[in-house]
């Protein structure tokens, strides 16, 4: 494979020794570690699975990045090693070892999953710059890991209580951080843990129905734990409105209506209808003092930036268009700053020495990976949306209540991926994995439930025994 020699300028490797040293004691110290805990003991195997849902917030605190390139402008840019994936080896390896006998080898989806793996290797061994799509191959491979893992996690037995306490995890960091930037440091639009604030609302929403929901359809959940669940939302829900993401307000708004409809419709009680009329009254009294500043920046936001989006979905068709296989993945930036054939679609962004991304997911994938590319993609994303909403439908349990969450995450994400491209983002693509993991993994425990069981033969105590409980 060859090495770009400095194709754009400003970009190249950013060596930093310690990162090695970081990784290798994490690698031969904190995996092993990790891995006999969780084969000895039900709590760490939990603990585990909550501590991976929330390592995906802990930002640029939680990886490290080798052979880097991070001044080149695409989505992925170099080999990335992040915390959530030293997590998941952990419990893959917790997995195959202690309980062979019930894991799901190939879990549901791997084959579509593969199909898609295989157009990306395609396009890479055909792009002008292979070494950029290697590194988004390297990524893959390491969301595959952390699907299997979610999959058969839940498939082992792990209580679905320790999801919530990694998603609560997530709530709590995020309100702090959202409360540290917003009114300690007068930040405009927080950024949490990400490098821009547009991540913010990408990765929350994701989470955001699945914790309101888990609020109002768990008739078992504690009180403390209840209350927990309501000031996690309002917490995550203030850090998406911190973000001033238009569309994400919406879509963080709608979605949660949608949950207190369609749980209360589904199993109403007095406890659901008063966490949902709390949670309804809370979110008018933040929309009306959060009114004033959205009204201003929806009525202040930047033209140029509506432009750019435009001039690179014209970049992105003028590829498909020429390029019916793709240019390439991850090659976009690198194609739209090299070749003028494209690079006269760039008008607001021209005088850029190193071109940015298609702010539109879709149409990035579809030139990246062609035709082929996007129909995989879509129906991957359909397919996990459809089995979220088919076991769903089966009871009204808390595991198909759960899977209402879950869909309704999904589709924030990915509508919001027709204005973002944060889809390919690190932690959102760590997220969304999960989502996918847990939609598998719940869905399997709602179609156990609804099988029927066997009848099983009662034995008659031998006579002697009734003899002897008798006074």
């Amino acid at each position: 494979m060859t090495r770009p020699a400095r194709p754009l300028s400003g970009v190249g490797r950013t060596p930093n020794e310690m990162k090695y040293v970081v990784f290798g004691i994490m690698l031969l110290f904190g995996v092993p570690a990790m891995t006999w805990l969780g084969m000895t003991n039900r709590r760490a195997r939990e603990f585990l699975v909550a501590l991976l849902l929330a390592s995906t917030c802990f930002g640029t605190l939680g990886k490290m990045n080798f052979d880097s390139y991070e001044l080149y402008r695409g989505p992925d840019r170099g080999f990335e090693v992040t915390l959530t994936d030293l997590i998941a080896l952990s419990l893959t390896l917790v997995i195959i070892m202690r309980f062979r006998a019930k894991m799901k080898a190939i879990p549901p989806r791997t084959l579509i999953l593969i199909v898609l793996y295989l157009i990306c290797i395609f396009s890479v061994a055909t792009c002008p710059m292979p070494l950029y799509g290697t590194f988004t191959l390297f990524k893959l491979v390491r969301m595959f890991v952390i699907y299997w893992c979610v999959v058969n996690a839940l498939e082992i037995g792990v209580s679905v209580n320790a999801l919530w306490m990694g998603i609560i995890s997530i709530a709590t960091i995020m309100t702090v951080l959202a409360v540290k930037q917003k009114y300690l440091y007068g930040m405009y639009r927080i950024t949490g843990p990400f490098d821009a604030s547009n991540s913010v609302p990408l990765y929350v929403n994701v989470i955001l129905p699945l914790l309101l929901t888990w609020a109002v359809a768990d008739r078992k959940m504690p009180a403390w734990k209840a209350m927990a669940s309501m000031f996690g939302v309002l917490g995550l829900l203030l850090s998406v409105v911190a973000s001033y993401s238009r569309a994400g307000i919406a879509l963080a708004g709608v979605s949660l209506i949608v949950v207190l409809i369609v749980v209360n419709k589904r199993s109403a009680n007095p406890r659901s209808i008063g966490v949902s009329i709390l949670v309804f009254l809370l979110m008018l009294a933040g929309a009306a003092k959060a009114a004033d500043s959205l009204a201003k920046r929806v009525k202040d936001a930047p033209k140029s930036s509506e432009e750019a989006r435009v001039e690179f979905n014209n970049a992105a068709h003028a590829m498909l268009h020429d390029h019916s296989m793709g240019i390439g993945l991850n090659n976009f930036s690198y194609v739209l700053t090299t070749r003028t054939e494209y690079h006269r679609y760039l008008v607001v962004t021209k005088g850029e020495s190193s071109s940015g991304v298609c702010h539109h997911i879709y149409n990035l994938t579809a030139a990246e990976l062609g035709y082929p590319g996007l129909i995989l993609f879509l129906l991957v994303i359909l397919s996990f949306c459809w089995t979220a909403f088919r076991s769903s439908l089966q009871n009204r349990g808390l595991e198909a209540s759960l899977l209402i969450g879950l869909l309704l995450g999904a589709l924030n994400l990915h509508l919001q991926g027709f204005l973002e491209w944060g889809f390919r983002i690190t932690p959102v693509m760590q997220i969304i994995t999960m989502n996918c993991g847990m939609i598998i993994g719940l869905s399997r425990r709602v179609d156990m439930q609804m099988r029927p069981q066997p009848k099983r033969l009662q034995k008659k105590a031998p006579a002697r025994e009734a003899v002897a409980v008798c006074p």
